[in-house]
């Protein structure tokens, strides 16, 4: 837990550092606890190999003006 700890401290001081804001440490501090598990999500999304897959639907924004025959 220490290690996830010291990450916090380390992404918030980050995040203080880039905003520009005068948010409270104690404030980001509670934005980061909300949102990591969403950030966690993301990671796993970004992490897949989608390569070799093909959408199921493609969006084709013409089709139905498109008159065939």
């Amino acid at each position: 837990m220490s290690s996830t700890r010291g990450s916090a401290t380390s992404t918030i001081t980050m995040l203080k550092a880039c905003s520009g804001t005068t948010v409270s440490s104690e404030r980001l501090r509670q934005v980061y606890v909300a949102y990591a598990p969403i950030l966690q999500e993301i990671a796993k999304l970004r992490s897949l190999d989608l390569g070799d897959v093909h959408p199921a639907v493609v969006f084709e924004p013409t089709a139905p003006y498109r008159r065939e025959g």
